[in-house]
């Protein structure tokens, strides 16, 4: 009877944290996302040309929303990717190359953001979000990379 006893209490917390979430959605969580975008390693240099400015401006019903100052810095680490004012300018600096992506940027943020949400805005019923890279319409959202003086503007209306 104490076999089948331990069997049961498995299978319950099997189902639990199959039905919680965590093993039915694959996609990660804002935390995990961020852990793409390290700290950066202040003993090493930045090379000048993987320090890009990127800009963005987000527009909801038609009322710029600010991106905030210090975006990415917290305590013992600034992150490659991330803010020094709120004047949309993002500011990415690794040590190393890799491509850094809107959604990254969004993740370090810890907002969301997809062709169906930004902030706290959802598409549909009449609402659109649509994206606009140096004044052309664009599809790529989270999976956008970013680049040097690239304009990024997010409408949603």
């Amino acid at each position: 009877m104490k076999k089948n006893w331990w069997i049961v209490i498995l299978v319950v917390a099997a189902i639990f944290l199959m039905t919680s979430g965590r093993f039915v959605n694959n996609a990660p969580s804002t935390g995990e996302k961020s852990a793409r975008v390290p700290c950066i390693n202040p003993s090493l240099p930045i090379p000048e040309q993987y320090h890009i400015h990127p800009r963005l401006r987000i527009v909801v019903n038609d009322a710029d929303v600010p991106t905030p100052a210090n975006i990415g810095k917290e305590p013992g680490c600034e992150r490659v990717v991330h803010t020094h004012e709120a004047n949309g300018t993002i500011h990415i600096e690794p040590n190393f190359y890799q491509e850094f992506t809107l959604g990254d940027f969004f993740a370090v943020w810890g907002k969301d953001f997809s062709k169906d949400r930004i902030l706290a805005y959802a598409a549909g019923q009449n609402k659109t979000i649509r994206m606009f890279v140096d004044s052309q319409e664009s599809d790529q959202f989270q999976n956008l990379v970013l680049k040097d003086k690239q304009e990024v503007v997010i409408e949603y209306r």
